[in-house]
């Protein structure tokens, strides 16, 4: 009975991690380029029976579960219109590459650009987009085309200042999600490619819009339910083993 009672502990921890993960979702549902999270579980270790307690079949007992993993949904989130120049969204795989104020390198799907004083073209959180495109002082018309090259009116002439690049991972799921919108290069993701927006398997470029998180409000509250009732389910076991325990107790007075 005192395994029973760990057994469900750790239960009643998974969903309680996994409620947590669903929280998180549902926070980002209005947050640019997010990507939401999916809890994985798995089994734990198992305890050998008495050979005189166990049948043929099998003498097994399992102690319990713990969150494994959680798992990046990787899908892309629904387009927003905001026709703002400056506003990207990769139609498909890939991520735009950034210089953090630490000089590391992270990459976003979150493309609601600006230019900082120097007239560098900056994600909102201020990180460099590379390779560095500037926007001169009073330039006009400025445009990004689904190859990620950005022209403008500059002194009342047409000039190109640039062109964005997109990186792709062999496994984006492996990408360690680190804040701010951002992602960071593992093992498991495998180390970037950086290609041309449209080119090499990568997205195009979709100027005046975002691209929203890929969380379904609605699928996340159901999850929400179902943990509550899984969780209310493991934590009658405890009373169940609690009860079991104090019958075992008085049976000895």
């Amino acid at each position: 009975m005192l395994d029973s009672l760990y057994t469900a502990a750790s239960g009643m921890l998974a969903q309680q991690m996994a409620l947590d993960v669903t929280a998180n979702n549902l926070a980002n549902v209005n947050t640019v380029g997010f990507k939401a999270g999916r809890a994985a579980f798995e089994d734990l270790l198992y305890t050998q029976l008495n050979a005189r307690d166990a049948t043929k079949q099998g003498n097994e007992m399992g102690l319990g579960t713990a969150l494994s993993a959680v798992q990046a949904q990787m899908d892309g989130g629904q387009a927003q219109t905001t026709g703002r120049a400056l506003d990207v969204r990769i139609d498909g795989s890939g991520f735009l590459r950034v210089r953090q104020a630490d000089g590391s390198t992270a990459y976003t799907r979150a493309g609601n650009l600006d230019v900082d004083g120097l007239g560098q073209i900056v994600t909102a959180a201020g990180d460099i987009v590379q390779p560095r495109i500037v926007v001169p002082t009073g330039s006009s018309d400025l445009s990004i085309d689904a190859t990620g090259v950005v022209r403008a009116s500059v002194a009342g002439k047409p000039a190109t200042l640039g062109q964005l690049q997109v990186a792709v991972f062999a496994n984006p799921a492996g990408l360690d999600q680190i804040g701010g919108n951002k992602f960071a290069e593992t093992v498991n993701s495998g180390a970037a490619r950086t290609v041309a927006p449209n080119t090499g398997g990568a997205g195009a470029i979709a100027s005046g819009q975002l691209e929203m998180a890929n969380v379904n409000a609605v699928d996340e509250m159901v999850t929400m339910i179902t943990t509550q009732r899984a969780y209310e389910s493991v934590a009658k076991v405890v009373s169940a083993s609690d009860e079991m325990l104090n019958t075992a107790n008085q049976l000895r007075r």
